[in-house]
């Protein structure tokens, strides 16, 4: 996972000076929402990017005030921003379903896909960003990830690894959808686990296998 921490304009200045380019986001969010990427610029100078809007804001206080007005009525958590793999200059990221059912408590991969933000946003959530979906293959295929023979296979490690230690905190929890980053260099990081993954995004997809095998497992449930 990337680094984390709570919010706090300490924690802020802090993330700034490490690493340049901040996002922050709502804990327990959804969709997207609330989202922010700060950028540092020159001098006292930093850009806000929130969906599609971009200001430049000058002065550590103007900041925090702009932040503050952006924010929902959530916790905030500060990370690095990953410099995700691009397809025409727009990131994407990965979503994958990792299952299992009340009888069978043996957690198995059984789709992903690839979110790509629509035009100007940081966010790769569709509905958000008006984005698209594609073949996980076909993203990594057009991006400029290197190319590894091994990287499906570390993609479905890591993926029933996270989903093994959920389990086990969550032991009712019968399906996740994992949102994966891949890098600029291939390196695969958690972003988050959604407990209520949409099953649409897969509806979306030409090859309807990963549909139909995710809807099976919830109806087994």
């Amino acid at each position: 996972m990337p680094p984390t921490k709570r919010f706090s304009p300490a924690a802020l200045w802090e993330y700034m000076e490490n690493y340049g380019d901040v996002i922050l986001k709502p804990s327990g969010g959804g969709g997207g929402a609330g989202i922010i990427k700060m950028s540092s610029l020159d001098g006292e100078r930093y850009r806000i990017h929130a969906g599609s809007i971009r200001r430049v804001v000058e002065g550590k206080e103007a900041v925090l005030h702009a932040l503050k007005s952006l924010f929902r009525p959530k916790i905030y958590l500060l990370q690095p921003h990953l410099s995700l793999g691009r397809i025409n200059g727009r990131p994407f990221d990965v979503r994958v379903m990792v299952q299992r059912t009340r009888s069978n408590q043996r957690w198995q991969v059984t789709g992903w896909l690839a979110k790509l933000a629509g035009p100007g946003y940081v966010v790769t959530n569709v509905a958000r960003s008006r984005g698209s979906v594609l073949s996980l293959q076909n993203a990594i295929q057009r991006s400029g990830i290197p190319k590894r023979p091994d990287l499906l296979f570390d993609i479905k490690k890591v993926s029933l690894a996270v989903a093994s230690c959920l389990g086990k905190a969550y032991p009712r929890l019968l399906e996740i959808g994992l949102d994966l980053g891949l890098d600029q260099e291939g390196k695969i990081w958690v972003i988050e686990a959604n407990f209520r993954p949409a099953l649409s995004l897969f509806q979306r997809l030409p090859e309807k296998t990963f549909y139909r095998r995710i809807k099976a497992f919830r109806i087994r449930t």
